[in-house]
């Protein structure tokens, strides 16, 4: 079984989630690569722009941004100031942690509520390629998804006793 930074227990089928993320997120990072290549080429060397490669780079980008921020949450990897946390006792860390977890399932909660606003309304596509923009937006979704097991695992951690 594999640790995590902050050295407690990872699960078998979170070390396979986030593998599977790796391997999306570096898709993702080869498509948004090719799709721009694609259009600088056609743009300084054919004389024409290619509007398929500029949306499509777009939404391949949006996706990585948000799939990689997902990840960055399962693995902690996320920036954090903890100068005055390091110097707080033991008490006030854990209040401190369990106050930032209780925030961030408050980011959750919004964002599931305003995509469930964003599915009840009009939703348009994209002009070139005509994909909906649910899929575009589903991006964020997908993040939050990831960051609420990210965040339940450090609330588990936090109430066990491994503050982070």
């Amino acid at each position: 079984m594999q640790t995590s930074p902050t050295s407690s227990p990872m699960p078998p089928w979170l070390g396979l989630l986030i593998t599977t993320l790796r391997v999306a997120v570096g898709l993702l990072v080869l498509g948004v690569v090719f799709c721009v290549t694609a259009n600088v080429f056609g743009r300084f060397v054919l004389n024409t722009s290619y509007a398929w490669a500029e949306e499509m780079s777009r939404v391949l980008f949006i996706w990585l941004v948000l799939l990689g921020a997902g990840l960055g949450s399962l693995e902690r990897e996320h920036v954090a100031v903890t100068f005055f946390r390091d110097l707080a006792p033991k008490g006030l860390k854990r209040l401190l942690s369990l106050c930032v977890i209780a925030l961030i399932y408050l980011v959750c909660l919004s964002i599931g509520l305003g995509f469930h606003d964003l599915i009840t309304g009009y939703v348009s596509e994209t002009p070139m390629l005509g994909i909906s923009k649910i899929w575009l937006y589903s991006a964020m979704l997908v993040m939050g998804g990831l960051t609420l097991i990210a965040n339940t695992l450090a609330l588990i951690d936090v109430l066990r006793g491994r503050d982070q």
